[in-house]
This record gives C-alpha cells, sequence and structure tokens, in this order.
C-alpha cells in the first residue's frame, strides 16, 4: 500500500510577526531613546498597508494597556506617484499640550514644527464610514494649533507611506491656542498661519482638500484605535514648509484670531494637561 503524503504545513506566521515585532520594537525603543530608527520599508514592504498598521496597533495598544487615553488624531498627507494618501494617526493626553508648553528632548525625535487649525469634537464620532458633513458637524470648536511632528522611522520628509502608516502618521505633539472660534467663524483654506524658530519663518494654512484628508484618515483611524471621544481635536494637514525645532528653540504661532502659541524644545519635566480655553470672542 502506498504511503499517505503528510498533510501540508499550515501556513507559517512566523517570519511575518518577526518582522512586525521588530518594527515595532524599533518605533518603541526610538520613542524611548530620542534616536531616530533605521528605515523599515524593506521589513514592511512584503505585508503591505495590513502589516504597517498591525505595527501601528501594537504600539497602540502597549501605550492603552499602560492607561493612556486618546486626546486628539493627526493626520499626515504622503505624496505618492498615484497621488496623495492621507495617513491617520492618534494622540495620547500627554502630546497634547496648551500655548506655552515646554516640551523635554526626551520626548522629540526629529522634531520639526509646522502650522494648523485644530477642531475640538462634541460629539462623539464612531462610525467607519463617516462624511464630511458629520465630521464638521460634530466640531464645536476651532482653535489654531502647532504640530511638532516626530518622524521615528525613515526619511524625515520623504518618509514611504508604510513607513508613516507604522509610525502612527508621525504624531508626534501638538500645542493648541487657549482661544477659539465656532465652527461657523472659520474658513479653514484660507486661514494663513505665520510661524517662526529661531529667526527662520514659514507661511501655513489648511490643506486645500484638508476635510476630505481628515475624513478619509478617520475611517480607517475608528477601525484601528476606536470611536473619537468628546473633546479630542481633530489636527487638519496642512501646506507650508515645516521648520525644526532645534534643542532649547522655541516655535511661535502669530494669529490675529487667535493670538499667539508658543512651544519649547526644553529639558526636564512638565505638567500635563490644558488650561481654561476661552472663546475668541469671549464666550
Amino acid at each position: 500500500m502506498t504511503a499517505l503524503s503528510p498533510a501540508p504545513a499550515p501556513w507559517d506566521e512566523a517570519p511575518k510577526q518577526r518582522a512586525l515585532g521588530t518594527v515595532a520594537n524599533m518605533l518603541f525603543n526610538a520613542g524611548l531613546t530620542g534616536r531616530p530608527a533605521r528605515a523599515a520599508d524593506e521589513l514592511l514592504a512584503p505585508y503591505a498597508e495590513q502589516g504597517a498598521e498591525d505595527v501601528a496597533v501594537t504600539n497602540f495598544r502597549r501605550g492603552t494597556d499602560e492607561g493612556c487615553r486618546v486626546a486628539g488624531r493627526a493626520v499626515t498627507v504622503v505624496d505618492t506617484p498615484p497621488g496623495e494618501v492621507a495617513v491617520g494617526g492618534y494622540y495620547f493626553g500627554g502630546a497634547v499640550h496648551a500655548t506655552g508648553t515646554g516640551i523635554p528632548d526626551t520626548l522629540l525625535v526629529r522634531p520639526r514644527v509646522s502650522a494648523t487649525l485644530a477642531l475640538r469634537v462634541g460629539r462623539r464620532i464612531d462610525r467607519p464610514d463617516v462624511t464630511v458633513a458629520e465630521v464638521l458637524g460634530a466640531v464645536e470648536g476651532v482653535h489654531a494649533a502647532l504640530v511638532v511632528a516626530c518622524p521615528r522611522v525613515g526619511e524625515p520628509t520623504a518618509s514611504t507611506v508604510l513607513e508613516c502608516i507604522a509610525d502612527n502618521a508621525h504624531a508626534g505633539h501638538v500645542v493648541v491656542s487657549d482661544t477659539w472660534i465656532t465652527p461657523s467663524g472659520a474658513d479653514p483654506t484660507g486661514t494663513l498661519l505665520d510661524v517662526e524658530v529661531g529667526g527662520a519663518t514659514a507661511l501655513h494654512r489648511p490643506h486645500p482638500s484638508a476635510s476630505l484628508h481628515l475624513v478619509a484618515a478617520l475611517r480607517r483611524a475608528i477601525a484601528l484605535f476606536g470611536p473619537v471621544s468628546v473633546g479630542e481635536v481633530l489636527v487638519l494637514p496642512s501646506t507650508g514648509p515645516a521648520l525644526e525645532l532645534g534643542p532649547g528653540a522655541t516655535a511661535v504661532l502669530r494669529s490675529q484670531v487667535f493670538g499667539t502659541v508658543t512651544v519649547e524644545r526644553a529639558k526636564g519635566e512638565y505638567e500635563d494637561g490644558f488650561e481654561p480655553l476661552t472663546h475668541a470672542h469671549g464666550r
């Protein structure tokens, strides 16, 4: 009697888990040490966007397991040959600050500063097929914001889509104005924001397709990181050159509507939490 052939071995997930686990640890260690990780695209490429999302979720769960809560959402727009791709990320509570904050060196990796608008949410957003109208309808206040991006992997200004997804959309820190306006009083695409760091200046404005990119990124981010809660800030993508935030430097955003927003690259500790927020028109 002819012996039966052995049954095929089940799919071996070990190489995939090793590669994605390596990238997750690289990013986690970069955040702890302040030193960027080597390029990760080669490790991520065989597993495409699903693999990069697995990395992002792994490090997200590390944070939530330690008691961290989500306080905001980030959107990074990556230019690719087929067109722009919006990548969504999150900010834990310790990464959303009021103006005047000094962020310690130990929490920053290759920090670069830009300016945009942040939308404060007044109603829970939990549907993964949410529309632009639903997102904008959930906004109760609009703030000016300094965004301190911290790309932990890849090239600071030319990361791949996979690296950006795995690295939580390069979300580092966001510093919001203590004054705000109602959504009906904001024209996102027409808002100009001046930023200065150590004598270098740049002009920023929300991306022309900011709302569309925000919703595209939120749909996937809700599936990965959970619903958007009341009080979270949604940080719009912007256009304009990001400025390096060197050791000891202070970034200053100036706006006739929102006033002044500052953040310092500092040493030592800082206190978490917001100061009371003030409406731009005294409400």
